[in-house]
């Protein structure tokens, strides 16, 4: 039991510690890295024959896309690793979702606050609402399989 919550708790610092390093880098280099992951999804819609041809601006509405996705996938794993981990603690219930989501929204709020110190970085509210409503999703989906998981138990049982 010790090792599962010490693993539990591991991967979340790790998760935090990887959102931590992403926003520390400097906006020349993280655009770099958006850009990146923007040019990859539009070879592959273009090798789907979906269009013909990108437009410059439809580039740079496709990387807006990708950076504010971003936010929101990294927190909706945050949010589950940290209610396994609340869950492995021995929190029950609706506790253990509620503590989830309160530290994956504060955490939200001091990466958005640690971009201040970044070159070209800036501390945005509504980056914060994309984090949490990425950690809502990912709460909502952990709950349907939690809740999924016991009925299932209960039948075998």
């Amino acid at each position: 039991m010790k090792t599962k919550v010490i693993a539990s708790w591991t991967t979340v610092i790790l998760w935090m510690t990887l959102i931590f390093a992403f926003s520390a880098q400097p906006a020349k280099e993280s655009a770099e890295v958006s850009l990146s992951v923007t040019a990859i999804i539009i070879r592959f819609i273009e090798n789907l024959s979906i269009t013909t041809g990108v437009k410059a601006n439809w580039i740079g509405e496709m990387d807006h896309i990708v950076r504010k996705s971003a936010h929101a996938f990294v927190f909706f794993v945050l949010v589950i690793l940290a209610v396994n981990a609340f869950i492995k603690i021995g929190v029950k219930g609706i506790s253990a979702f509620l503590f989830a989501f309160i530290l994956t929204v504060l955490y939200a709020c001091t990466d958005e606050i640690h971009q201040i110190f970044v070159p070209g970085r800036a501390c945005m509210l509504t980056d914060v609402g994309i984090d949490s409503l990425g950690a809502l999703f990912g709460l909502c989906l952990f709950g349907l399989g939690y809740w999924m998981s016991r009925i299932a138990k209960h039948r075998v049982e």
